[in-house]
């Protein structure tokens, strides 16, 4: 295989590998506006790169996402399925995301804990 090829097929290789991760951008305004922020990865905090409490809209491009309203993935959490959100308003999330991970990473996050045994008398 000749050299040429080899780089072509290098470079195809590592644009379809970017194109399946996973990632997540959310828009300052309704449906898509105003300026925006995307995550490939976990953001523990929002408010590190000026968009806690922002975000009023999104959109998923791969993957499924766990937005939380609390930094550090705590408070209220919901799991995005790839897509497209005018809004996050119907999900009670509209500038309320804090914190924001891939949600196949996650093990377990969305259940509870089994319920502690009664004690035997």
């Amino acid at each position: 295989m000749n050299t040429m090829l080899r780089t072509a097929l290098g470079v195809a290789g590592v644009l379809l590998a970017a194109q399946a991760s996973a990632q997540v951008t959310f828009y300052q305004g309704r449906d898509f506006r105003g300026p925006s922020f995307t995550a490939d990865g976990p953001v523990w905090n929002l408010e590190r790169y000026g968009f806690n409490d922002r975000a009023s809209s999104a959109v998923v491009d791969n993957g499924e996402w766990q937005v939380c309203e609390d930094a550090r993935f705590g408070g209220r959490c919901v799991v995005l399925q790839p897509g497209e959100y005018p809004s996050l308003r119907e999900m009670g999330l509209n500038n309320m995301v804090s914190s924001v991970r891939p949600a196949d990473r996650v093990a377990a996050y969305n259940s509870a804990p089994p319920p502690a045994a009664a004690p035997a008398y």
